[in-house]
């Protein structure tokens, strides 16, 4: 989305929303005001990371702060791949359906490089299930990175974020988005498929991101997300 496009979406912001989106700019900046910055925006899907993502881009740029927008679904493995170990494993889904080593090589290494060095903000088509011709992109000193996925605590990725965002909605509006986007999708209309829900099961038993990120957020309302502060004594 064309970032004047996101700018005019900041017009149709509530109270909450643009508190919220404010805030999360402030910690970042505040925690490391100089330098390159990534931040993550992990949860569940459906739960809202995109939206909340592109919504990050708007405010980091009305703060003054040079920021650039990356999808771990652009970074898909091939089809082929995506489904060897079958197309309902749970454990392809969280083994196989990401290239991992791409992402790091070619987005979150060189952006953290700093310099001239290029990077790399997509490098493959799901719906054509080809790689993307390459496109290098630069920043300045000071840029952020907002990368929204899912997993993305995962070991594979350990040390690569500066700022982890966790969001959290009800199953019921989870199920709602993704039906209204993805119509029988098999999250909603099929209890027993396991394949998506026994792979965040495990990422979550493994990562505990709710636990381990910067800031959780509720988005089960999303014209009012809250934050959510988590006992750690």
């Amino acid at each position: 989305m064309a970032d004047q496009q996101l700018l005019m979406q900041a017009a149709s912001w509530t109270p909450e929303q643009k508190a919220l989106y404010t805030e999360v700019v402030r910690v970042v900046v505040a925690r490391s005001p100089r330098g390159r910055r990534i931040v993550a925006v992990d949860g569940r899907d459906g739960v809202g990371k995109t939206h909340l993502a592109d919504a990050l881009h708007v405010a980091f740029a009305r703060a003054g702060v040079q920021s650039f927008r990356a999808s771990l679904d652009d970074f898909h493995q091939p089809r082929e791949r995506r489904y060897r170990q079958g197309r309902d494993s749970w454990a392809g889904y969280y083994e196989d359906a990401f290239d991992l080593e791409l992402a790091d090589r070619v987005l979150l290494q060189p952006f953290r490089m700093g310099g001239s060095t290029g990077f790399m903000t997509k490098a493959f088509d799901l719906d054509t299930d080809q790689p993307v011709e390459m496109d290098w992109k630069t920043a300045g000193p000071d840029a952020v990175l907002i990368v929204d996925g899912v997993f993305l605590l995962r070991p594979a990725f350990k040390g690569r974020w500066h700022f982890v965002l966790r969001l959290e909605a009800s199953d019921a509006e989870r199920g709602a988005r993704l039906q209204r986007r993805d119509g029988a999708h098999p999250l909603v209309t099929d209890p027993s498929h396991d394949r998506y829900r026994l792979a965040h099961e495990h990422y979550e038993r493994l990562a505990d991101p709710v636990r381990n990120a910067d800031m959780v957020i509720d988005t089960t309302d999303w014209r009012a997300p809250r934050q959510v502060f988590q006992d750690r004594c």
